[in-house]
């Protein structure tokens, strides 16, 4: 953090300065074995006021999300929506739906649980007190992984990381709490909240109060199939629970558990079982839905707080919507290349983009580059 603050202090020193030519002179106090690649440009001025090194490539980092931003405006448009069905193609009698309730999931980064279940009492409001068929949790709208190559493996259980799957509910991040056990050397225990779909095995020590062995005994996590997690490490004694917070690693079983739990709520219940559905398959009658607010709201909130995944749920989606496949990131890779050099004119020479957050460490661009979009 303090190396970024001296990088973005050098280079706002660098931009202001009346000797700005001369950047040299400003190099030679970065810290040992740093490069700099620089270019800055006056608003409607012709040329760029300081070009140091501009075709240097570099990780753009959280600036990656202005790339996505642009080719998202040109192919999805401004009043893009994201969208959540609740779908059938039976017939309901007396109360009864006759055939599978389909919940299609469209990449919505702000659905939420409360979301699902309006849509639920929507159902309930039609009529439907039970499903003679199964619930069908779809994700063919996006395909392959939800995690972009290149991202590094030990944040992917942070929710600044969370997989920007088909299916996210409450951004795919819930929140526990460690507690330490009353006598060293037991084990914490984990308090869930019941209405988070995981769970949670503790296997951390705990610590006596001021242990030396704290130092070097961290806590970490480890990730199963389902969305179950077991911790390790070590917990020195604390009055105070540890709060924590974890990505969810499967957005499917998680929006499915969930949905299943508010079918219950609801009083609705069916005589199948709980099925995921990853081929594209025709849409049924629509009996609830929910859309995201405008691309263009989404947008500035993506840019203003760097969210990530709003920016990877968009990148994916320009794919989608691009060459009417599922949401890949190699889809979303070739379609923004595409765009920029096609419609908006930007050339991007061997630019790498392997995602729309910046997280991944393949993502290369120069400064040049950038400076066109």
């Amino acid at each position: 953090m303090r190396f970024s603050r001296f990088i973005i202090g050098l280079t706002s020193c660098i931009a202001f300065s009346v000797q700005a030519a001369n950047v040299d002179e400003y190099v030679t106090q970065l810290p040992a074995g740093a490069n700099l690649a620089l270019m800055v440009q006056k608003v409607g001025a012709s040329a760029p006021a300081i070009d140091y090194h501009s075709q240097q490539m570099a990780l753009p980092a959280s600036t990656q999300k202005v790339i996505t931003a642009l080719a998202a405006l040109i192919q999805l448009g401004p009043d893009f929506r994201f969208t959540t069905t609740l779908e059938t193609k039976g017939n309901v009698e007396n109360g009864v739906l006759k055939g599978d309730l389909v919940a299609r999931f469209g990449a919505d980064p702000t659905l939420k649980r409360q979301d699902i279940r309006n849509m639920v009492a929507t159902l309930k409001k039609s009529g439907v007190n039970q499903i003679d068929g199964n619930v069908l949790i779809d994700t063919s709208i996006f395909a392959s992984h939800d995690k972009a190559p290149g991202w590094p493996w030990n944040d992917m259980t942070q929710c600044f990381s969370a997989p920007p799957a088909a299916a996210i509910v409450d951004r795919n991040c819930f929140s526990v709490s460690l507690y330490s056990a009353p006598k060293p050397g037991d084990m914490a225990f984990i308090r869930v909240a019941s209405y988070y779909p995981v769970t949670m095995f503790s296997q951390v020590r705990t610590l006596p109060r001021g242990s030396a062995e704290a130092q070097y005994c961290e806590l970490d996590v480890v990730p199963g199939d389902l969305n179950r997690f077991t911790l390790t490490g070590c917990l020195p004694q604390r009055s105070e629970p540890l709060p924590l917070a974890f990505a969810v690693q499967d957005g499917a079983s998680y929006a499915g558990a969930i949905l299943k739990d508010e079918l219950k709520q609801a009083g609705i219940t069916w005589s199948g079982t709980l099925l995921r559905q990853t081929q594209v398959n025709e849409p049924g009658t629509v009996v609830a839905s929910k859309q995201s607010a405008p691309l263009h709201d989404l947008l500035k909130i993506m840019l203003k707080k760097s969210d990530n995944m709003i920016a990877d749920t968009v990148f994916r989606m320009i794919g989608h919507a691009r060459f009417n496949v599922p949401g890949t990131w190699r889809a979303g890779s070739d379609a923004v290349r595409q765009i920029l050099r096609q419609q908006a004119g930007v050339d991007i020479g061997n630019t790498i983009i392997a995602d729309g957050s910046g997280l991944s460490r393949h993502n290369l661009i120069a400064p040049a580059t950038m400076m066109q979009v």
